[in-house]
């Protein structure tokens, strides 16, 4: 693995490398990445420690772990505070990274041992199993395992001689006409009502109870979206309600599934801008107005 940190508490993420089963190929300070990724013979494991980096060196290095990462290098384990969120994220988003967002020491040495993992030896390198894959492969094996189990459980039931179901693959919304527009209040009566739960039930299990970033980033963008305002990766992550490695990695996956969009800040390069895809905000359009002919006085 090979180490890019400049600050002397950089010690503990060099244990963290050893505890996680890494072996440490060289450390580098900031200065000195884009350099040293660009004379690099292997493609080693980056862990990058960005704590106390100033932002005009972080802007600086950025660009080389990105071209690094496009390149095939990588895995990535990247450790960030919050107020680097929205640069880093603009060179890194939908890499090969996982970005850490003031991460605990446990959570550095689980993420360290993840991109340690062995890759599947492939010619020429070229077979990279993504983490959509990863995850279709997961739930194609829940589904098996649920439909096993279903047939052991009811094996013993008469099954009716005809069966009525609606067997489309999904729900397939309305379209939205023009002489119905959203308005963005509606969207955000629904985003308020979401928080005010957690008020009401945090005696109960935290605020974690009704966690969903996915659906609360999807409204976020989608009332901006009205609005005509834009929203950052910094902001996105604050309307998701989650940690914000946890909503990074939301983000990063969202975009993968082009629910989102990133497009970069015309007026500080240092800063993208999340969006809807054409496809989201037009299932989110039809969904609200779904939501209107179920509750027409917005009771």
């Amino acid at each position: 693995m090979l180490l890019i940190a400049d600050h002397a508490g950089a010690a503990d993420t060099e244990l963290a490398i050893g505890v996680a089963g890494g072996r440490l190929l060289q450390r580098v300070i900031w200065t000195e990445a884009a350099a040293t990724l660009d004379r690099l013979a292997s493609w080693p494991v980056i862990v990058v420690d960005a704590s106390g980096v100033s932002a005009a060196v972080l802007d600086g290095a950025m660009p080389a772990i990105a071209t690094y990462l496009e390149r095939g290098g990588g895995p990535a384990v990247v450790m960030l505070s919050r107020d680097q969120i929205d640069t880093v994220a603009l060179h890194l988003l939908g890499l090969n990274a996982n970005l850490l967002c003031e991460a605990s020491y446990e959570q550095r040495i689980a993420a360290i041992f993840a991109a340690s993992i062995p890759r599947r030896p492939a010619l020429h390198d070229s077979w990279r199993e993504s983490d959509g894959e990863r995850l279709q492969r997961l739930t194609d094996e829940v589904a098996r395992i649920a439909q096993a189990l279903a047939k052991l459980i009811h094996h013993d039931e008469p099954r009716p001689a005809r069966q009525i179901a609606d067997r489309r693959r999904s729900y397939d919304g309305e379209p939205v006409s023009s002489d119905q527009p959203i308005e963005p209040q509606e969207v955000r009566r629904i985003i308020h009502l979401r928080r005010i739960r957690g008020k009401f039930f945090r005696q109960f299990s935290g605020e974690g109870l009704f966690e969903d970033p996915a659906w609360d980033m999807l409204l976020d963008l989608f009332a901006a979206e009205l609005e005509g305002a834009q929203v950052s990766v910094s902001s996105l992550c604050i309307a998701a309600g989650v940690a914000p490695t946890t909503a990074l990695r939301w983000i990063a996956k969202m975009t993968e599934m082009e629910l989102f969009i990133r497009h970069p800040d015309p007026v500080d390069r240092r800063r993208a801008f999340m969006a809807l895809s054409s496809q989201a905000s037009e299932a989110m359009s039809a969904y609200m107005i779904a939501v209107r002919k179920l509750d027409p006085g917005g009771g």
